[in-house]
């Protein structure tokens, strides 16, 4: 008895909350217009290294400055690989690779040499170059795919406005595709 009891009383609550909500003839609605498209799955394409680690070795005295161009001396050739419409993207010109980590903190436009401790460099980031030996900014450029393997450079460089010290240097990178 008790549960039909209230049971009855919650059912008049809500048929009482119904019958007070009203509509004001003042109050103005709005429309909301929806558009969009659909898009095909984009292939998916991958970056592939003709190495997956490099060993830099420089003596201190020979290190260019930050921001010189120069011939690097260790490359990594970089290609890309896919479906058909992948390759057809990378013929036009249309896939670049972008190149991300850690940035120095001098002018944040080389990789960072992020070997901690006693026995760690100081001064020194790891720059990129492109097939021209021209810099490459860390997060920031981008190099064009090209059909057959483009060739990424490294070298160590002296951090502009920072003493240059002899130790360990260490980084990682991170290399994605970017369309174009």
């Amino acid at each position: 008895m008790k549960k039909s009891i209230l049971g009855l009383a919650v059912s008049a609550l809500f048929v009482m909350g119904a019958a007070q909500a009203s509509t004001n003839p003042d109050d103005i609605s709005a429309n909301l217009t929806i558009s969009g498209t659909v898009t095909p799955t984009l292939s998916p394409c991958t970056v592939n290294l003709g190495q997956s680690s490099v060993d830099l070795h420089a003596d201190i005295s020979t290190l260019v400055t930050q921001g010189t161009s120069t011939t690097p001396m260790n490359t990594v050739d970089l290609t890309v690989t896919g479906d058909e419409q992948c390759a057809d993207l990378v013929s036009q010109g249309k896939i670049a690779y972008k190149f991300l980590g850690t940035a120095d903190s001098s002018m944040g436009s080389v990789l960072a040499n992020t070997a901690t401790g006693e026995g760690a460099a100081s001064g020194i980031g790891i720059a990129l170059y492109d097939n021209a030996g021209q810099n490459l900014l860390i997060n920031k450029d981008t190099m064009t795919a090209t059909t057959g393997a483009a060739h990424l450079g490294l070298g160590m460089v002296k951090l502009a406005g920072q003493a240059a010290n002899a130790g360990a240097v260490q980084g990682s990178l991170t290399i994605q595709i970017e369309r174009l």
